[in-house]
């Protein structure tokens, strides 16, 4: 699987103040961490989006603040509205046990039986994050499955070949639900 080059990490949700700070809503974990990259490149997609150094970014309550360089002024700052925040995915680090969750899309996964289908997207409800399993084409019932991503469950994640195995334990067929 091709690693991506940027990944989307936050959204500009206006203005605050007259001097151009940027209110953030960061869907990094936790929110802070979007703080920790000195480049973010803005705009509607990751291809299209400017990249600006960032001069400050502080938390304030639930959101985030952020003063970026050649944006001094509320009417600069209300220009961004709405655009998203991207960053280089080589600036961040992971683990050797942790995975980006744009690695994991589109992965097949299986059990020792079979294919259940296709990573599609995660989830995150709290306890733990969730893959989002979309089935194959030809299999014998169409649907979705919702797998925690946990160490129980998840029992290898090979990148290099698109594949994630699990083990799934019994009463796990409570995390299916059809398509009719």
């Amino acid at each position: 699987m091709l690693h991506p080059t940027f990944l989307y990490v936050g959204d500009i949700l206006g203005a605050h103040g007259l001097k151009g700070a940027l209110i953030v809503y960061s869907h990094t974990r936790p929110a802070s961490a979007v703080a920790g990259y000195s480049c973010w490149r803005v705009g509607e997609s990751a291809e299209t989006a400017k990249a600006f150094d960032v001069a400050r970014c502080w938390q304030h309550g639930k959101r985030m603040l952020a003063e970026i360089d050649s944006i001094t002024d509320c009417d600069s700052a209300t220009a961004l509205k709405g655009m998203k925040i991207w960053v280089s995915a080589d600036d961040i680090e992971t683990d050797d046990d942790e995975y980006l969750w744009e690695e994991l899309i589109g992965c097949e996964v299986r059990d020792a039986d079979a294919l259940l289908g296709t990573v599609i997207a995660l989830e995150e409800y709290g306890a733990q994050d969730n893959l989002l399993i979309k089935t194959a084409t030809d299999a014998p019932q169409q649907g979705e499955w919702l797998i925690p991503f946990t160490k129980e469950i998840i029992t290898t994640v090979d990148l290099d070949n698109n594949l994630i195995v699990i083990d799934m334990p019994e009463g796990m067929d409570a995390c299916f639900t059809p398509s009719f």
